[in-house]
């Protein structure tokens, strides 16, 4: 039998305490914030990520042929049946990713502009995105970042800012099956897994926040990605 979250880890009586407002105790406030940081990084590098990513095709030598894309279409007919894909869903031009490099980016700079305050500075999660892509780890953060721990952090954050009831993020905040199309409770181990990885990639954040910090103190005429190179 595979294990399942605990059903009282996501209580309303506990999971109230996560909402800034509602924090009962100074250790509550901290897990709210840093709950709250985490969400927005994930939002944050899923856009960066993507963007990187375009970018680099638009600029490769790489050119997808028919014959390739026929192969990558009868592959995901078969990986999600309930969909059709056909080869020009795997043929798209420069200009194509630019056009999405340049959409993805509007999305990304939104996002760093309206989670301004609350810890989060603009110019740091900016460097923290360059050093998690640049990382040779960070794996489970990077693949998931615009998959269920997108969501994860969409259905938080509106928890948090009182934008969703609680029976709404008990449904939410489950796992999307790409195979069985649906949502479904997370095993404890998965479950484990992103509290992990969410925890390290605070404290990358909070390392960088200091890095930045200590350097406005000396000179604040110095560029952060300046510091970063020196």
């Amino acid at each position: 039998m595979t294990n399942t979250i605990p059903h009282g880890y996501f209580s309303e009586l506990t999971t109230i305490h996560l909402r800034p407002r509602f924090a009962s105790t100074s250790r509550w406030l901290l897990r709210s914030v840093e709950t709250m940081l985490a969400c927005k990084l994930t939002l944050i590098y899923g856009r960066y990520h993507m963007m990187m990513n375009l970018r680099s095709l638009v600029v490769s030598d790489y050119h997808e042929s028919y014959e390739h894309a026929e192969v990558m279409a009868d592959f995901m007919n078969c990986l999600l049946p309930f969909q059709h894909a056909t080869p020009s869903d795997f043929m798209q031009s420069r200009e194509s990713y630019a056009d999405q490099s340049i959409d993805i980016f509007k999305e990304y700079k939104h996002y760093l502009e309206l989670f301004e305050g609350d810890c989060f500075l603009p110019e740091v999660a900016k460097q923290f995105c360059k050093t998690v892509y640049d990382a040779d780890d960070y794996y489970t953060f990077k693949a998931f970042s615009n998959l269920n721990y997108g969501v994860y952090a969409e259905t938080l954050l509106l928890y948090q800012f009182e934008k969703m009831d609680y029976p709404t993020f008990v449904d939410q905040f489950q796992e999307i099956s790409l195979f069985e199309r649906k949502r479904k409770p997370l095993k404890s181990s998965e479950f484990k897994l992103y509290l992990r990885t969410m925890r390290k990639v605070v404290e990358l954040y909070k390392t960088l926040l200091n890095e930045y910090l200590t350097q406005r103190t000396f000179d604040g005429k110095v560029s952060f990605n300046e510091t970063r190179k020196g």
